[in-house]
């Protein structure tokens, strides 16, 4: 065990060389530290929570995992910033966040004793996530075509992100956890439509872009975020995967546009906006 996991960690040391995973391990920033930091966690604390025992796995909250990486590291980023690449490694298949179906028997059994101390009616909240630690020599069983240059750690790939790229079920297994959780947003057919509707108007503002995003389903007392952020947050993340792209659409400032379609005169020119790419060609 501790050649298989020494050796994963010797590979991201060497930042994948001669690999499929070298652009990725070198170029987004953080991406080698936290995969290396879990490794290290794995081989501090060995286990088989798994139902096919050759798979290592990681029990481990996020903070802790921030909390052991380097300092250098933690001047720069937050506990944020390493749940956000832990996704991106989720995305790849470096790490696979696991639910209650992929534990075996053993710890199933451990897990419900937490859960029946707590007296927690409404589900397994707060349970500690275990992670199945991948062997990185196994090509075959590892996607580092999904990460690219454009991705950060400041940068949330998010449900729908996954989902609107990839599928409902790759966007399942990225967000599965031991955790009840209730995803709350918009659906890939209404980022379809809206790829439609920008597509025939050629510019779209944030502000004309929220209807969009009010989820098709949603809990009594929902409330749909009004922040910019927000929007320009999920945009972002539509751009890095690469969906916008594949739409023929772009996120940037007014300024681009500005000079091909006609836009409102108080609109800043550094105020982003969703468009047509075909518009300035």
């Amino acid at each position: 065990m501790q050649n298989y996991i020494q050796s994963n960690i010797q590979f991201i040391k060497d930042n994948g060389k001669g690999t499929s995973l070298a652009t990725s391990l070198r170029n987004i920033k953080g991406l080698s530290t936290v995969l290396k930091t879990v490794y290290k966690l794995t081989l501090a604390n060995p286990s088989n929570q798994y139902v096919d025992t050759s798979i290592y796995t990681l029990q481990s909250t996020t903070h802790d995992i921030f909390m052991s990486t380097p300092k250098a590291f933690q001047k720069k980023y937050n506990e944020h910033n390493v749940r956000y690449i832990m996704r991106m490694l989720a995305l790849s298949s470096l790490v696979q966040p696991l639910d209650w179906k992929h534990l075996n028997k053993v710890a199933k059994k451990a897990k419900m004793l937490v859960v029946k101390a707590r007296h927690d009616e409404a589900g397994y909240q707060g349970l500690i996530p275990v992670y199945a630690i991948a062997n990185l020599s196994d090509g075959a069983s590892i996607h580092p075509e999904r990460l690219n240059r454009k991705m950060s750690p400041t940068i949330n790939i998010s449900y729908l992100t996954i989902a609107c790229q990839y599928s409902y079920n790759t966007a399942e297994r990225v967000y599965q956890n031991l955790n009840n959780w209730q995803v709350i947003g918009p659906t890939v057919n209404q980022m379809e439509k809206l790829a439609t509707d920008v597509r025939m108007h050629k510019v779209i503002t944030l502000d004309q872009i929220q209807p969009y995003f009010k989820p098709s389903r949603a809990p009594k007392g929902y409330e749909q975020p009004t922040n910019a952020r927000y929007y320009r947050q999920t945009l972002q993340a539509l751009d890095v995967i690469g969906w916008l792209d594949s739409q023929g659409l772009a996120f940037g400032s007014a300024s681009k546009v500005r000079d091909y379609v006609k836009l409102p005169d108080s609109l800043n020119s550094n105020t982003k906006v969703l468009y047509d790419k075909s518009v300035i060609k």
